[in-house]
């Protein structure tokens, strides 16, 4: 595609070397546009891709607990939670939708003030050319600015696309958690007395205030 993207240029700009003028701001308002875009895009996608994890994950839990659930007769209540996943996913599909559309409108208006330009132009060099290459000048500006079109969504695509790769990347660098069994193991006579002495502090999260502090207890064999 590249290639036939020179290779239409390059003939519009045998036929009008004029045409070089409006093509470079072109080509730099595109990638403008696409570089603009794509933070918008990338971030509306990961909320996206977000928000429908919780649905797939609320619908595959309710079908295997399809029979407990119709025993506790929480039919409506499951129907709620997935209601409510359902909009928030809504929300978040329905914004990356308009933030597409957005950029669909700017193209398009970029390309028709293009092919505005390339016509009109044209006019004033009517002297110089004939029917012939002025319908070849029109139809390659008209093809041109769909395979620029198409061009710069794909690779947009691709990037967006690329989020479901990070998420994976993610979930790859996940903190591992403690073994189920601990290599150094207590003797199997252990333990040989039931004395159990503590001395712990304990917090909620790894961040956040000591709520038992220099906790101490010692609890003697045979007691309780």
């Amino acid at each position: 595609s590249s290639l036939l993207l020179i290779g239409m240029v390059g003939v519009m700009v045998a036929m009008i070397p004029w045409i070089a003028i409006p093509v470079i701001p072109l080509g730099i308002i595109f990638f403008v546009l696409r570089r603009y875009f794509l933070k918008t895009s990338q971030d509306v996608k990961r909320l996206e891709s977000t928000t429908r994890s919780p649905v797939l994950s609320h619908l595959a839990s309710s079908l295997r607990g399809l029979w407990t659930i119709r025993v506790y007769k929480a039919e409506q209540r499951f129907q709620e939670m997935f209601d409510a996943y359902q909009d928030l996913h809504s929300e978040a599909w329905f914004l990356f939708l308009t933030t597409t559309r957005w950029f669909a409108v700017r193209l398009d208006a970029t390309c028709a003030i293009f092919v505005t330009v390339v016509a009109f132009g044209s006019l004033f060099l009517a002297n110089t050319l004939n029917a012939g290459q002025f319908g070849l000048v029109l139809s390659n500006a008209l093809t041109l600015m769909g395979m620029f079109q198409w061009s710069i969504r794909q690779s947009i695509e691709v990037e967006n696309m690329m989020i479901s790769v990070e998420r994976v990347i993610e979930y790859t660098d996940l903190k591992k958690e403690a073994p189920w069994e601990y290599e150094n193991r207590p003797l199997p006579s252990w333990p040989h007395e039931g004395n159990i002495f503590f001395d712990i502090n304990f917090r909620y999260s790894l961040d956040g205030p000591l709520v038992l502090k220099d906790l101490r207890a010692f609890i003697d064999s045979r007691e309780k």
